[in-house]
């Protein structure tokens, strides 16, 4: 028995250890639920765990992402959650709340200052869950890749507008919207009541696959509804025709 102990200790010995990238490969891709911000059931589809993961960046880019983003930030929030928005003074709050964003746990940062976005950046990622930022301010390679080790360490998720083109790291998960129809209006009357849009995620890791999903945003029952048939003939939506940031035209097409 003794000898046999001997062995099995000599073989532990010499066992190889995994490098980083192995260890990764065949950790465990289930997560468990509180290392998942919950998101609207038609969008559960395009999230491998079913939800946006804690720590992650995440950019929303086209017509339509203003209300997947403002839809993705109301179901996260909770009871308890805190959500900041970064340099973007139009922001429209009473568009917000018609998602069901609640106001009393929105901050509003609407000029961070010249050379202190990084800093101001870092100490929201502290004190919220969630932060959305503007592509009008920008920070540099390396302290975007501080402020993305200081979102992972403290589990905000933080979105970019743009889909994060003007953020000089990669992102973990991109959600592009495409606009694909709208309803309401008849031959010269009418009002526009509800679209439909597609909307495409792409990304890295767990997020590699790309995934999509039509939606209806809005409609009359609510803020997101699942399109539960492949939609015919995509019409381009009407450039008047804004998500919530008012006199902003650069923001139309992102926002």
């Amino acid at each position: 028995m003794a000898q046999r102990g001997t062995v099995q200790k000599s073989v532990a010995s010499v066992r190889p250890r995994l490098d980083a990238e192995s260890l990764a490969k065949i950790r465990p891709t289930t997560l468990s639920l509180d290392r998942i911000v919950e998101v609207p059931d038609p969008l559960r589809p395009l999230f491998p765990a079913g939800g946006v993961q804690r720590g992650w960046n995440v950019g929303l880019d086209g017509h339509g992402s203003w209300g997947v983003g403002m839809s993705l930030l109301a179901n996260g929030l909770g009871d308890e959650g805190w959500v900041a928005i970064v340099g973007l003074p139009t922001f429209s709050l009473v568009a917000a709340a018609s998602y069901g964003l609640r106001l009393d746990r929105v901050i509003m940062v609407d000029e961070p200052g010249p050379g202190r976005l990084a800093t101001v950046l870092a100490t929201l990622l502290e004190a919220v869950d969630m932060v959305v930022l503007s592509p009008y301010y920008r920070v540099g390679t390396r302290d975007a890749r501080r402020l993305v080790g200081r979102a992972r360490e403290q589990e905000t998720v933080l979105f970019h507008l743009d889909g994060g083109t003007s953020w000089p790291t990669t992102l973990n998960m991109t959600l592009v919207a495409t606009t694909l129809k709208w309803e309401g209006l008849g031959q010269g009357h009418g009002h526009l009541r509800k679209r439909l849009i597609r909307v495409e995620a792409s990304g890295r890791g767990a997020g590699a696959q790309n995934r999509s999903v039509d939606i209806w945003l809005p409609d009359h029952t609510g803020p997101l509804r699942a399109y539960k048939q492949s939609p015919i003939g995509a019409l381009s939506a009407p450039s008047a025709i804004c998500d919530g940031v008012r006199h902003v035209p650069s923001m139309d097409r992102a926002w």
